[in-house]
């Protein structure tokens, strides 16, 4: 009511007492009506605001709901992502150790291989040595029969040549002759002598086993020999323990002479 009295005591100096009284109440009223209005529309305006609040409140908490929502969906497909980044990871340790033993079976195996191998070099140089031994040895028995041959061939040929020739034998043993072509030629046994007192020389081929081509060989050496010394009578003649019915036939188509252990087959001299 001060407010009245105040607003009174100013319009009494240029209104009546009565108007001054009916305005100053009219006044106060008006004003407490606008204050009213206006807190009121003030009020509007904080409530408005305050819902337009509560909905970006509301919105950002879904927001943040969703965010929540997918944050665990990331947390989920993180563990599931770990899940699987351990069984990988298990299965890596498995698969390492497997090559690990594969790699210790594969070493065991080189190891097994190098010691075969090995082996069997240490089997080959026992082969080796097995082989040159016996070559040596048929070497040796080669030799043995060779020359065995050649002194039988010196003992028994000039006995056969002196039957069926009437040959005088001179000499009889290994000799070296020069043929046509100025290369020396040794051959296993020569026989030289004289047949109703003309020089006779018999080249000897002394051989265990007598072939076709050993045969045409030694004849073609006997020509040669021939045409170094024109005016000889050099012959062929072979000796040995066999032959085969070929080059028996090639040695008497030749007409040389044959001493073997299944026959004797010397031409009649001429």
């Amino acid at each position: 009511m001060t407010l009245v009295s105040e607003i009174r005591s100013r319009l009494v100096r240029a209104f009546p007492e009565n108007q001054a009284d009916l305005l100053a109440e009219v006044l106060v009223e008006s004003h407490a009506e606008l204050v009213n209005r206006a807190d009121f529309h003030k009020l509007t305006e904080v409530v408005h605001d305050l819902g337009e609040a509560q909905k970006r409140t509301e919105l950002r908490v879904e927001e943040l709901a969703d965010a929540q929502k997918r944050t665990e969906i990331h947390v989920d497909e993180l563990a599931r992502s770990q899940q699987e980044m351990r069984v990988t990871m298990q299965e890596m340790q498995a698969t390492m150790r497997d090559m690990q033993a594969s790699q210790q079976d594969m070493q065991g195996s080189i190891q097994a291989m190098q010691a075969s191998q090995q082996e069997m070099q240490a089997s080959q140089q026992e082969m080796q040595r097995a082989v040159t031994d016996l070559a040596k040895q048929v070497g040796g028995l080669s030799n043995a029969v060779g020359a065995n041959l050649e002194d039988f061939a010196c003992d028994l040929v000039p006995e056969l040549l002196e039957k069926y020739w009437r040959f005088v034998t001179v000499s009889a043993g290994p000799e070296e002759l020069t043929t046509a072509d100025g290369v020396g030629r040794e051959f296993d046994v020569v026989v030289r002598g004289t047949i109703d007192g003309r020089p006779v020389t018999v080249l000897c081929e002394t051989k265990a086993t007598v072939s076709t081509t050993e045969v045409s060989k030694f004849l073609r050496i006997v020509e040669k020999v021939r045409e170094a010394y024109p005016g000889e009578d050099i012959r062929p003649l072979f000796f040995g323990y066999k032959a085969n019915s070929a080059a028996r036939g090639l040695i008497t188509q030749s007409h040389a002479a044959m001493i073997f252990t299944r026959g004797v087959m010397i031409p009649v001299a001429a």
